[in-house]
């Protein structure tokens, strides 16, 4: 039996809300408590990792989804900002690490910071290079420019596991075209594995391809439970990417 969901993606949310400087859609938290209880029910086991940190407002949501054995593993230039050559974020270590202290200590055992450019890693390398064996939730925010997407997708597919979800941040965002430049690339040269399904303030939710019928039935599901009065609406309506049916919201 999977555990019992306690919604601690709702528990952590006014702590970042409030506290947490960054950049997420306000209603990204019901989707990721959604993913979690698709997660428990069919038993996807990985860590957390996220590209591109900033202060750490998405990662800590994704943290504290995660299980106790699960690792969270923050990926960012850090305080190594000449490196940052599009500034699509500032991150700061010590207000990262502060907010750990001040926030979530009981996650401190869990939480790796790793500070490095993306671009540093290889599919090849990455899993000895983070200690992981892999990613159930990953999200994709760091550079912006088409090689990072297309470098940082790429790893993110050699970590997922099968049923696993990556988030690529600013897709579709009129202020960065490079982003959906760089996924209709990596999906024409590199993709192997992954298919999106779901289209939501500002960021594209993939999966695993043999997964991808079954997270959509599950999504729909949930969705029809919780938005019971909006899921009909000419807000949500389903689309194509490639050969893909994909959920939107607007």
């Amino acid at each position: 039996m999977p555990e019992v969901d306690k919604d601690p993606v709702g528990t952590a949310l006014k702590d970042v809300w409030n506290n947490i400087h960054g950049w997420v859609g306000h209603r990204v938290p019901h989707i990721l408590k959604l993913i979690r209880e698709i997660h428990l029910e069919n038993n996807v086991l990985g860590d957390i990792v996220e590209i591109g940190v900033h202060h750490g407002k998405l990662f800590f949501l994704m943290a504290a989804a995660s299980r106790s054995h699960e690792k969270c593993i923050a990926i960012d230039l850090f305080d190594d900002q000449e490196k940052n050559l599009d500034h699509s974020g500032k991150g700061s270590l010590s207000t990262f690490s502060q907010h750990i202290e001040d926030y979530f200590p009981h996650l401190k055992h869990q939480i790796v910071a790793v500070s490095a450019d993306s671009m540093s890693f290889t599919p090849a390398n990455i899993r000895q290079r983070l200690e992981t064996t892999g990613a159930r939730l990953f999200s994709v925010d760091g550079g912006h420019t088409v090689k990072h997407v297309i470098n940082d997708m790429a790893l993110a597919q050699e970590l997922l596991v099968p049923g696993g979800v990556i988030l690529l941040d600013d897709f579709l965002g009129p202020h960065w075209p490079s982003v959906s430049e760089g996924f209709f690339e990596y999906m024409r040269i590199t993709n192997r594995r992954l298919a999106p399904f779901l289209i939501f303030q500002n960021k594209l939710f993939l999966t695993t391809y043999s997964e991808h019928p079954q997270m959509m039935m599950q999504l729909r599901k949930l969705l029809q439970r919780d938005l019971v009065l909006e899921i009909n609406t000419p807000k949500w309506r389903h689309a194509e990417i490639g050969e893909h049916k994909v959920l939107c919201f607007a």
